[in-house]
């Protein structure tokens, strides 16, 4: 997208995001799998039904593993859930993790076939430009516990700022910068979540992007994955302010599982699938609606079919 924005616009927008869907063609992971995201696609059908959003999107870790299968087999769910809403793909750590030795070259070319989609992309919609950012591949680091955003997205989100610069952003990413969405603990202190003030699950960079944010003219929403929060971690929803602005981080609960106790596994024999909930066990997603000066967020937990929480903040 080249085209400049050169005229400042009211932000309309209402949106849904949808945090680490893992998406697997194993018949052991489908079983259980296919139920657990069946809540959030029932009660987004009749949520949707009131009121349609403009697109769903899903900033990274669609799919477990990068296998050809996986992302059919979600790009077939997703579409026949969603019933017409726009949905657009981002590309995690899982996109590029290939456990049955796929060919690391054609990794992103698999993405690309099945979604078609760049592993980086931009659209503008309701007067404000949505910036999709690619996780980078660890395969191409010296060590894959250690991530930084490369020069070629660091670019191109700096040019699709500046050629919308009187437009209000939503930048997505798989994974949150530095500081951002943090832990809980338990009553012994143990940490319960991954966050991002850990190596792999915060980009090293995460000044630079903060920096290229921090030049745009209008307010800007930060929407991540990656860390597979828990309900109650600290930060899922941070507004850090920048000279006149603000930059709202909110980082996408995943539907599939919360906590870092690692909650699936297959015994020896790779048949058997062991699923272990977080507590609380829910099932989250959030939406997003801009008008007249302000963002309102919501985290819907879909089993009970209530609201969790709502904020609000100024978005000029």
């Amino acid at each position: 997208m080249n085209n400049v924005s050169n005229e400042t616009q009211p932000a309309s927008l209402y949106f849904w995001g949808v945090g680490d869907m893992h998406y697997r063609a194993l018949p052991a992971w489908r079983e259980l799998h296919t139920p657990r995201l069946q809540y959030m696609y029932d009660d987004l059908r009749l949520l949707w039904e009131e009121k349609r959003p403009a697109f769903c999107v899903s900033p990274g870790d669609i799919v477990d593993t990068c296998a050809l299968e996986n992302h059919q087999f979600a790009r077939q769910q997703i579409e026949a859930e969603l019933f017409g809403v726009p949905f657009y793909p981002g590309v995690g750590n899982h996109e590029y993790y290939g456990p049955d030795g796929e060919d690391l070259a054609t990794m992103m070319q698999t993405f690309e076939m099945v979604w078609q989609r760049p592993q980086r992309y931009a659209w503008l919609v309701g007067g404000v430009i949505c910036v999709m950012l690619d996780y980078p591949n660890p395969h191409l680091t010296p060590d894959p516990t250690y991530i930084s955003i490369s020069g070629e997205t660091l670019a191109f989100l700096t040019e699709t700022l500046e050629a919308h610069r009187h437009c209000p952003a939503v930048v997505f990413l798989h994974s949150p910068l530095r500081n951002t969405v943090l832990y809980r603990s338990s009553s012994t202190g143990k940490v319960r979540d991954y966050n991002s003030t850990q190596n792999f699950f915060s980009p090293e960079n995460s000044q630079e992007v903060r920096d290229i944010l921090a030049c745009h003219e209008r307010d800007i929403l930060f929407i991540s994955g990656h860390v597979h929060a828990g309900w109650g971690a600290p930060d899922i929803v941070k507004t850090e302010k920048s000279a006149a602005k603000a930059i709202t981080y909110v980082n996408l609960m995943s539907p599939w599982y919360t906590g870092n106790h690692g909650a699936t596994r297959f015994d020896q024999d790779q048949q058997t699938f062991v699923y272990t909930p977080d507590d609380p066990n829910l099932i989250v997603s959030f939406s997003f609606q801009l008008e007249s000066g302000e963002v309102h967020i919501q985290a819907r937990e879909h089993n009970s079919r209530r609201w969790l929480k709502d904020w609000r903040f100024t978005f000029a």
